[in-house]
């Protein structure tokens, strides 16, 4: 069974663990798999370890064939104009194409100095004649100040002239078929949108689909046949953007959940919720087959199916469809007998001694000394591996109470499991914790990502002689920009809790409060963070946790005391792709980017449609995360 399919599974059922350990060593037998190191940052991401997760994206982005790595190399050079410091850091790792000729760098980087000084002209003719002194003499540098010439063109609007300059230099030997130059085009030619242009749009994202198999062109095709009134073309190109999409973003097919359960035991309560997309034809045995039918809701004819089974594996699917149908007697019978054959499995074992105080059958089963001290030896190594899944220590306190010489050690074990049971109710819905969508840039180019925001308090050196956020509680690496705008956000909030929740707030002036963004060692800045910072104060405020799966997005302006709007925010496309990499449930973004969204060729209209929730308030906002009886 292909493993990097098999993580993908266990990922959308939380076993992430597991899932890691199978895209790290598949990064271990080949380095250069893209597919296992997209994986692998995707299960950081989820993680929140967002230092590795953007690492892996780095070095995607370098290794992957199908980039426009010229335009990365003159963005970063444009960086490097605006701001050395930083832009630096980006020439580092994207600009070892120049690497070889620091002359031909400073020169390059004087036409954007030129360029950043409004001297577009001067900036274009500076390329222009980069361009004649190195076209004989280094074919790349000729092609970068071409290039360059081109997008400068372009950010200026001038787009016959920047098509010109690209046009001419595919009738040049060696540049017809250019990746940079062809996608440089494309997206001209569907900025010009006349007609023709359109067409020869479409003719080059025909051929980048064929040659490199780059999907994002499947949604540039669905938006430009839809542009040239082509419904059909354009309805194909959309469903197909949709389902290569989806497996970008490492979301499992129906085939796929059902092939990668037909080699391994999944109990079937956690296949059922996963939410696999296409419902493709089942090409596999019977196994699939059956579990096909349990998926889609079938459990009598699956259960019969699978009954008829030979293997281990079609016993424990057919007391699972059991149980799922009621009939605990043989549902209890067929995992007894499943784990007398197979005593490593641990889904099996858990749902055995869950099942053991109502059943002398199965208390019997496991009271016998030799399979109580296998189960008890595969339980600690489980726990030992996971110390903070209470699912594993309410098992373990399950299986010690059935032998009577161990009821302290139960007891240990059941306090440990409620410790933990805790520890993860607050991880999956916390007081001032509040998931943001933001948006990371290197070379110019937007990656979404999603982060946490923290809001805290407490209590003041006296009643009522709190209420305030001070400058020395307002923590992380934030820009000054921010800073101002955390703060403003705290007082708007504030007087917006009070006004409209006088019953929860009575006490608000009795704390001081403490306001973090984590991971220190990237500025954060902008003002999109007003949503999330909002939601995270009126958390604190009203003493109400927020939803781990949902992260939020938006400008939070304050019209009144007791009204607070939200406005539009930039690069929306791009967090919504970061949210549903992540698995998020939801995202809550500003209405006002409603149209611009429904209309971008990043994401999916379906996977927009799935996920986001607009709102043009914090009332709005409100209601989403902390449920509609917010106000009552």
């Amino acid at each position: 069974m292909d493993s990097l399919l098999e993580a993908r599974v266990l990922v959308e059922i939380g076993e992430l663990d597991e899932a890691e350990a199978l895209a790290a060593r598949a990064l271990e037998d080949n380095a250069t798999d893209l597919t296992a190191l997209s994986l692998y940052a995707k299960i950081k991401h989820i993680r929140g370890e967002l230092s590795q997760a953007i690492a892996c994206w780095a070095e995607l982005h370098a290794r992957s064939p199908h980039n426009e790595i010229a335009l990365a190399h003159l963005r970063a050079m444009l960086h490097l104009a605006e701001d050395p410091e930083r832009g630096a850091g980006e020439f580092l790792l994207f600009g070892v194409q120049l690497g070889r000729n620091p002359a031909a760098r400073l020169e390059l980087e004087d036409a954007f100095r030129l360029f950043l000084l409004r001297r577009a002209a001067d900036a274009r003719a500076r390329c222009s004649q980069l361009a004649r002194r190195w076209r004989h003499r280094d074919r790349e540098l000729f092609k970068l100040a071409v290039l360059a010439g081109a997008w400068i063109a372009e950010l200026t609007n001038e787009l016959e002239s920047a098509c010109e300059s690209l046009e001419s230099l595919g009738a040049i030997r060696g540049f017809e078929d250019d990746i940079d130059r062809v996608l440089a085009l494309a997206r001209l030619y569907e900025r010009i949108g006349t007609r023709p242009r359109l067409e020869a749009a479409v003719n080059i994202c025909r051929y980048l689909e064929r040659r490199f198999e780059k999907i994002s062109v499947q949604g540039r095709l669905a938006a430009l046949y839809t542009r040239l009134g082509d419904e059909m073309h354009a309805r194909e190109y959309a469903e197909r953007y949709l389902r290569s999409f989806r497996r970008r973003m490492h979301r499992p097919s129906l085939a796929d959940v059902t092939h990668v359960a037909a080699n391994r035991y999944v109990p079937l309560r956690q296949l059922r919720a996963i939410k696999p997309h296409e419902a493709e034809p089942c090409d596999g045995g019977v196994r699939d087959r059956s579990l096909l039918a349990a998926l889609r809701g079938d459990l009598e004819t699956a259960r019969r199916q699978l009954e008829a089974g030979e293997d281990v594996l079609d016993r424990k699917y057919a007391a699972d469809a059991a149980a799922l149908l009621g009939d605990e007697a043989a549902a209890a019978q067929g995992f007894i007998d499943a784990f007398a054959e197979d005593p490593q499995d641990l889904n099996v074992l858990l749902w055995l001694v869950e099942r053991a105080p109502g059943s002398s059958s199965i208390a019997r089963f496991l009271g016998e000394p030799d399979r109580w001290e296998s189960a008890h030896a595969l339980l600690e190594s489980h726990t030992a591996a996971r110390p903070l899944a209470a699912e594993l220590w309410r098992t373990l306190a399950g299986l010690l109470a059935i032998n009577p010489e161990r009821v302290q050690e139960a007891a240990r074990a059941a306090a440990r499991a409620e410790a933990a049971g805790q520890a993860a109710n607050r991880s999956a819905s916390a007081v001032g914790r509040v998931l943001a969508a933001g948006v990371y840039h290197f070379i110019g180019k937007a990656k979404g990502i999603i982060h946490e925001v923290w809001a805290g308090r407490m209590p003041a050196e006296g009643p009522g002689r709190g209420g305030w956020l001070p400058d020395s509680a307002l923590l992380g690496n934030l820009s000054p920009e921010m800073r101002d705008a955390v703060r403003n956000t705290f007082v708007a909030v504030r007087e917006y809790a009070q006004a409209r929740f006088p019953h929860l707030t009575a006490d608000i002036l009795d704390y001081t409060y403490t306001f973090k963004v984590p991971k220190e060692d990237e500025p954060s800045g902008g003002l999109s963070a007003g949503l999330p910072c909002a939601l995270a104060f009126s958390s604190v405020f009203l003493q109400r946790p927020i939803p781990q799966d949902v992260a939020a997005s938006g400008v939070v302006v304050a019209d009144a005391h007791d009204v607070l709007n939200v406005r539009a925010v930039g690069d929306v496309e791009f967090k919504v792709k970061a949210a549903f990499n992540r698995n998020l449930r939801m995202i809550l973004l500003p209405a006002a980017n409603r149209a611009g969204l429904e209309a971008s060729v990043v994401i999916p209209p379906a996977v927009s449609g799935e996920i986001v929730r607009y709102v043009s308030s914090v009332d709005e906002a409100v209601r989403l995360v902390f449920g509609e009886d917010a106000f009552r």
